[in-house]
């Protein structure tokens, strides 16, 4: 069983906010990453922190990285995540609502 969770720090969130997608093989997304007013898009900001040697996100903000936008991002509030928050599913598969609709683990319904 897993409890259903939604990421919020997606390449289309991304592009949704006005990033740009820039190529570059050393890029988090499959030769990628992304940009806006010269700082960068964060997916993952433990796993930058790790990656980059940094233990803080004035360190962050110094490499160019958009700590303020991932924050924003992060606190969110996601109203479809909440209200399913308690349900739990089998991992990865969907769940019946009603109606021949159904609740995906990505946080989708269709």
């Amino acid at each position: 069983m897993a409890i259903i969770t939604v990421k919020k720090h997606t390449v289309k969130k991304a592009l949704s906010m006005g990033f740009e997608k820039v190529l570059d093989d050393r890029g988090y997304d499959s030769g990628a990453y992304y940009v806006k007013d010269g700082k960068k898009w964060i997916f993952d900001i433990v796993a930058l922190k790790q990656k980059q040697g940094a233990t803080s996100d004035d360190e962050l903000k110094i490499l160019g990285y958009d700590v303020d936008t991932y924050n924003l991002v992060k606190n969110e509030s996601n109203e479809l995540a909440e209200l399913y928050q308690d349900i739990a599913v089998e991992d990865g598969e969907p769940m019946y609502l009603e109606g021949g609709v159904y609740l995906y683990p990505d946080g989708s319904i269709r």
